[in-house]
């Protein structure tokens, strides 16, 4: 596997080497706008994730509460029935 990476790496020399000043500016500017497109959707991404984490949070608290709430009912239920 190691060759590989060798030969890859001479065949991206070997074109880095055939290229123009021009060239090389622009492929440099091709891969700024790729890595701040890329950037850009991993920080949306990342929101999108939070906004998921934060729905989850909030659902299992009601989840809890929802648990909760017949002893509650019934507790309140019992507490009128001993006063009437």
């Amino acid at each position: 596997m190691a060759t590989g990476m060798v030969e890859d790496t001479s065949f991206e020399d070997e074109q880095l080497a055939a290229m123009t000043t021009e060239d090389i500016i622009r492929a440099t500017r091709l891969l700024d706008n790729e890595i701040r497109i890329l950037k850009e959707e991993m920080q949306r991404t990342n929101l999108e994730l939070d906004s998921y984490k934060e729905k989850i949070k909030e659902n299992q608290e009601k989840i809890k509460l929802n648990k909760q709430l017949p002893y509650l009912v019934g507790n309140i239920v019992e507490v009128r029935i001993s006063f009437s």
